[in-house]
């Protein structure tokens, strides 16, 4: 009985800790789990973001951007994309229950774009914090009668930059 109170302690623990995201990271990604009809290509932080999943536009905006600046803390989410002159070019800020939420070591971003019945995107983002990189997972949901269907997009690598 101790055992099973102290492995409850420690799952707790674990999941009550701060989710380490701060940082600024490479937006040049590394493709670890791609959808089956992802066509080969620039994978971009600032791209996945922005929701532009074109790959040719998402080169456009990869070349624009010279790290992705992320700030998670006291359940406020900030990130900054500046450019290659030190300009930042994009910015946005989510409250944790209003445009994000957490589940264990996950950090979900939710995004509507257009109408409320159309597709969303879910952006999950974890930390592989033994190589220090940002493990991000796009979901694309779409509504249906039964509720909505999630069709996995892929999942990505981002290098910490600092």
């Amino acid at each position: 009985m101790v055992w099973l109170g102290l492995l409850f302690l420690a799952h707790g623990s674990v999941l009550g800790r701060e989710l380490d995201l701060t940082g600024d990271y490479d937006d040049e990604g590394t493709v670890s789990k791609a959808a089956p009809d992802q066509p080969a290509g620039v994978v971009s932080l600032h791209a996945l973001l922005s929701l532009e999943f074109v790959p040719g536009l998402a080169r456009l905006l990869h070349d624009q951007t010279g790290v992705v600046k992320i700030k998670h803390e006291a359940g406020m989410l900030e990130v900054a994309v500046v450019n290659r002159e030190g300009e930042v070019i994009w910015q946005e800020r989510w409250k944790q229950g209003e445009g994000y939420q957490r589940s264990g070591d996950t950090l979900s971003l939710h995004f509507r774009p257009g109408r409320k019945d159309k597709e969303e995107f879910l952006l999950n983002f974890e930390t592989v914090t033994a190589y220090r990189l940002l493990q991000v997972e796009v979901v694309r949901l779409t509504p249906t009668v039964l509720g909505p269907v999630r069709h996995p997009m892929g999942t990505y690598l981002f290098h910490r930059a600092e």
